[in-house]
């Protein structure tokens, strides 16, 4: 099992990959690449504050109010995105709202692997590492199932 932080980047390298589609996008195409965003982004964001969030704050403390500006972050895009789900693709402004969410998340990205991980990495042990390598990818698994319907938990 990978350690957590290769979990995080990885997920970030597939929805950059989304994105780079998505700013090419014909208005037709719009909504099925949204729920590829969605389905990468929502079960991402909820498993990092269930499970790696906590963790950082515990194990970095420093890192606290990074980890609270990456939680506002995270519901801020979240928002964004299901206001673009439910939108006209070919509405006046989706493209900018498109814009705008890909930057506030490229920018959480950004911050989140030059500065909280690096810190992170350094202060947990690999077995830690690990550890939430496993949680992570179980809660991902878990909030995916949620999301596209099924009726376990949340």
């Amino acid at each position: 099992m990978s350690g957590v932080i290769t979990l995080i980047k990885e997920d970030h390298q597939k929805l950059e990959s989304v994105f780079k589609k998505l700013e090419k996008a014909e208005p037709q195409e719009i909504p099925d690449l949204l729920r590829q965003v969605q389905e990468l982004l929502v079960p991402h964001s909820k498993a990092e504050e269930k499970v790696v969030y906590p963790a950082i704050k515990q194990i970095v403390p420093d890192e606290s109010s990074d980890v609270e500006d990456g939680l506002e972050e995270h519901h801020h895009v979240e928002a964004t995105l299901e206001q673009l789900l439910a939108s006209d693709p070919e509405a006046p402004g989706v493209d900018g709202l498109i814009a705008a969410m890909i930057g506030e998340v490229r920018h959480h990205v950004e911050e989140e692997e030059e500065q909280i991980l690096p810190s992170f990495s350094e202060a947990a042990s690999n077995q830690q590492l690990s550890e939430l390598g496993e949680q992570f990818t179980a809660a991902k698994e878990e909030e995916l199932q949620s999301l596209r319907g099924g009726s376990a938990g949340a």
